[in-house]
């Protein structure tokens, strides 16, 4: 019986170490580690607006993991209060980084 109440608590123990959530202050920089900087833009047109209260969403090159892939631009309809960030292109620490571009919603 005293194996039993051994083993028991044991798996009790490690349940709740499992649980246990340690956290660094300020998370991870954001974007991910890319091997360079993109190329450079490509030069585009921009048609006639497509819809009343559509955004231009500029062209842009976009990580795929392994390399770089063009997004033309074009025209998108967000949600209300909704504003386009482009993706960003930085270097950190002697690495590059991109971060996707996204629709986000500014505080008021």
């Amino acid at each position: 019986m005293g194996k039993l109440w051994i083993a028991i608590i044991a798996i009790a123990n490690a349940a709740l170490v499992a649980g246990c959530v340690v956290e660094a202050g300020g998370g991870p920089p954001p974007g991910v580690a890319v091997s360079g900087p993109p190329p450079a833009p490509m030069q585009e047109g921009r048609p006639a607006l497509a819809a009343p209260g559509s955004t231009w969403v500029a062209g842009y090159w976009h990580w795929t993991g392994m390399q770089y892939t063009w997004i033309p631009g074009h025209w998108e309809q967000p949600h209300p209060g909704q504003q386009w960030r482009a993706p960003k292109y930085s270097m950190r620490d002697g690495s590059y980084f991109y971060e996707p571009g996204a629709w986000w919603t500014p505080q008021r």
